[in-house]
């Protein structure tokens, strides 16, 4: 998909900033109509995947955030697909990167409210899952939003 002046905006600015329709029409200078309409298509096209905001976690009362390096005994893509079936019963799960490059196989990324919460997550359920022979946990201690959109947009 070519990207024009237009849709090079709107992903700058929903990159940095929750706004709404009205604002980003009016920065931008198009109709909230037109607005609409290139969100919809960039979704549409898989440009964006949605316009779901980023949910802060911490507000809702979970005080850690860990990034979680997972090695499986087996490397078919049935045995990933039943980890990943089984990481989707975790609701602490966020998010799962199949990696390589890494001692891990997937890189989990989890919540949990506390440290107590977590050892439940990691040994109760994690440690269950079949084919998983090591866990290794890193704890994020601050999260920074370096996406430069605007400058990746203009090499575009």
């Amino acid at each position: 998909m070519k990207l024009d002046r237009f849709d090079k905006q709107i992903l700058e600015i929903l990159s940095h900033e929750e706004i709404n329709l009205n604002e980003l029409s009016e920065r931008i200078n198009l109709s909230v109509s037109s607005v609409h309409r290139r969100i919809k298509n960039l979704i549409d096209s898989n440009v964006m995947a949605d316009l779901k905001r980023q949910i802060n976690y911490e507000k809702l009362g979970f005080k850690l955030h860990v990034i979680l390096q997972v090695s499986l005994s087996k490397h078919d893509s049935e045995s990933f697909a039943a980890f990943l079936e089984e990481l989707e019963q975790i609701p602490e799960v966020i998010n799962a990167f199949l990696v390589t490059g890494q001692t891990a196989d997937f890189l989990v990324e989890v919540i949990a409210k506390d440290m107590e919460n977590y050892s439940d997550i990691l040994l109760k359920r994690m440690g269950k899952i079949e084919h998983v022979v090591a866990l290794h946990s890193s704890f994020v201690i601050k999260e920074y939003n370096v996406l430069n959109c605007g400058a990746l947009l203009g090499a575009l």
